[in-house]
């Protein structure tokens, strides 16, 4: 297993920007007067902050401005998806953002900015499957099994998630629904608060990237059942899909992330980034990184982006009415 650390992660994009800022490498033209701020709605270290920091070295070297990464977490990534909605659009603020954002502002009783509407959206940049795993003293040996176990003790199993609405709680309820079972979700501040719980036995499902996971899956400490995505992981290659359990759909919620801009930022600047996102992730150290937290990259049109936008309202929005699930 490839271990991936913040340092590691702040010497890739360095290497990267190396790289495209070597002689020989051709450079974008860049629009950029001053530093570029690219925030990002969770603390440091997490997923988020990852894909940020791999991609900003390459951006760096194309734009030919330094690219600064913000962390300001703060509102279920809300208050990041508003200082982006309020700045200027002149592509000098951007935003890596996650799934996360959606079911903020879906459930959400006083709308925040909203990362659909608010926004422009530039491209996709990575995808990865959650999977799901069981503390070894669970008496479930497979997917079969821990569904047994869930109808007969309906809400009796928990299992932990880092933020209301966000995209392991709403994972975990797309994974009820489609299976007639019940469990209790514990909130988290963080997710080191979460996999310490888990790995007391305190929660019994762990529902998260595969990365995340992987030492204590590998050391015997947690079983893992299925990934929930449309093909299995290369962490994991022995572990099922969902799919292949006999469970349909959970590739519905992912943990993907997008570049975005401020409103209306004009559509040579935003073509302009999106270029400039698409030779970043032909980067190998790029890949290499993303790779070894469990992601792969997603190259392609803004448009897919935007679609994939519009499908996760429609199905967060279906998830929120049926389980109720509301943010103050």
């Amino acid at each position: 297993m490839v271990k991936i650390t913040r340092r590691s992660v702040l010497m890739t994009g360095a290497g990267a920007a190396a790289m495209l800022a070597a002689p020989g490498v051709l450079k974008a033209k860049s629009y950029a007067t001053q530093p570029v701020r690219l925030f990002v709605g969770t603390a440091a270290a997490g997923s988020n902050d990852l894909v940020a920091r791999l991609i900003a070295g390459p951006l760096e070297a194309m734009i030919g401005q330094p690219v600064v990464v913000e962390n300001r977490p703060g509102g279920a990534t809300t208050l990041a998806v508003g200082l982006v909605a309020n700045a200027k659009p002149d592509g000098h603020t951007l935003l890596v953002s996650s799934a996360a954002a959606i079911a903020t502002y879906v459930a959400s009783v006083t709308k925040p900015p909203s990362l659909v509407d608010d926004l422009s959206h530039v491209a996709m940049i990575c995808d990865g499957a959650f999977i799901y795993a069981v503390h070894k003293d669970v008496k479930a040996e497979n997917t079969t099994d821990f569904i047994s176990l869930l109808k007969s003790s309906p809400g009796k199993l928990r299992y932990g998630a880092t933020g209301t609405g966000g995209g392991i709680h709403l994972s975990g309820a797309l994974f009820q629904k489609k299976t007639g079972t019940e469990m209790t979700v514990i909130q988290y501040a963080n997710a080191g608060m979460r996999l310490t719980d888990l790995l007391a036995n305190q929660t019994q499902l762990g529902i998260a990237g595969a990365a995340v996971l992987a030492q204590q899956i590998n050391s015997g400490a947690l079983r893992p059942l299925f990934v929930a995505g449309t093909e299995r992981v290369s962490l994991f290659p022995n572990v099922p899909t969902g799919a292949e359990e006999g469970i349909g759909g959970l590739e519905g919620i992912s943990n993907w992330f997008g570049l975005h801009g401020p409103k209306n930022m004009p559509p040579q600047i935003s073509a302009d980034l999106h270029g400039m996102v698409q030779k970043a992730l032909e980067d190998a150290k790029v890949k290499e990184g993303l790779a070894a937290a469990g992601f792969f990259t997603t190259p392609g049109p803004r448009e897919e982006l935007v679609a994939r936008l519009e499908t996760d309202t429609v199905l967060t929005k279906d998830l929120v009415k049926t389980t109720g699930i509301k943010i103050e």
